[in-house]
């Protein structure tokens, strides 16, 4: 048999949705907790569309980039794989991704112009970073490995883009 429910269960109720130290009041008759409903204004307040700026843009490359760099270096390292064939460069392009999609999740660069320059970023990287090599042997020498530097740089002139056969010489 359902039970009568009065003015006084009525009002001990709005006193309870009321009371201002409560986020949300427990209602025994839905047997759940139910949150207070905020104001259009805090609603407003809250969901604030982030801007894109340049500095936001220029992480994003230098995610992209580290994200080659660490693929290739897990490449170079884990599997072993130091030629330039396809495979290599699939599995390149792969961790890579895995690290660039990791690293922008991290850190809240999820919208699609940041992964525009996160993939930007890694071309660059994969196209030029040899230069690097160049310019800081010793240092990518221990993220890769002394073999694989003096290899790239026999292969390579400094100041180019190397894309397999192709050189430009800037």
């Amino acid at each position: 048999m359902a039970r009568k429910y009065d003015i006084n269960d009525f009002n001990a109720r709005v006193k309870r949705i009321n009371n201002p130290r409560n986020n949300a009041y427990y209602d025994p008759e839905l047997k759940m907790h139910v949150p207070k409903h905020t104001s259009q204004k805090e609603i407003r307040q809250t969901v604030k569309r982030s801007k894109i700026n340049i500095s936001k843009i220029l992480v994003s490359l230098i995610i992209g980039g580290a994200a080659m760099m660490a693929g290739q270096a897990l490449r170079i390292r884990y599997l072993g794989m130091t030629e330039v064939t396809d495979a290599s460069i699939f599995t390149d392009i792969l961790l890579s991704l895995l690290v660039m999609l990791t690293l922008a999740a991290l850190m809240h660069h999820r919208k699609m112009v940041l992964r525009v320059a996160q993939v930007a970023g890694a071309g660059l990287m994969f196209v030029a970073g040899h230069n690097l090599m160049w310019a800081y042997p010793d240092k990518l020498a221990i993220v890769y490995s002394p073999e694989y530097v003096e290899t790239v740089r026999a292969q390579t002139v400094p100041m180019s883009l190397v894309f397999r056969d192709v050189t430009i010489s800037l």
